[in-house]
């Protein structure tokens, strides 16, 4: 049997470099870029091997299998802080929108109060207005009939 004629390194960089291009390597990918960069495609089997190690995702640390009650209820404290965290922002969004939603009330308020005054300062005008133009008619009518007789109707 004869020597590889590409390191488990090289295509191990071509693996990776394969990665930082887009989320997913295929054996076909690489063997390619090894054939372009190299000459030489590489084994299929060991292609795939390295492949699969490279891309398998490495297990978390292990965890003990056993947990004390202080962590769990310490891990229960914060889920009810978290809790208890969500719910105090919602509350304080919630009488956020309603206190602007009270000042903007509140400024349309004012505006309706001082469009008021300004028509009822106006209603008070045209009253006395009214009233004087009442008052002159009546002064004009009385002094139609003093001067002129009433012509009865035919």
């Amino acid at each position: 049997m004869r020597p590889p004629l590409l390191t488990d390194d090289a295509i191990s960089a071509a693996i990776q470099e394969i990665q930082s291009l887009g989320p997913r390597v295929t054996g076909v990918a690489v063997r390619a870029l090894l054939a372009r960069r190299y000459g030489a495609r590489g084994g299929v089997t060991r292609v795939y091997r390295l492949l699969a190690r490279a891309t398998t995702p490495v297990p978390p640390a292990a965890t003990p299998a056993y947990r004390s009650a202080s962590d769990e209820s310490r891990e229960a404290a914060i889920a009810r802080a978290e809790v208890a965290e969500e719910r105090e922002r919602v509350h304080q969004a919630r009488w956020a929108r309603e206190m602007d939603a009270l000042r903007h009330k509140a400024e349309a308020t004012d505006r309706i109060q001082q469009e008021m005054a300004v028509h009822r300062t106006r209603v008070t005008e045209l009253t006395r207005a009214l009233a004087s133009a009442h008052a002159r008619i009546v002064e004009l009518e009385r002094a139609l009939q003093s001067v002129a007789p009433i012509i009865p109707h035919e």
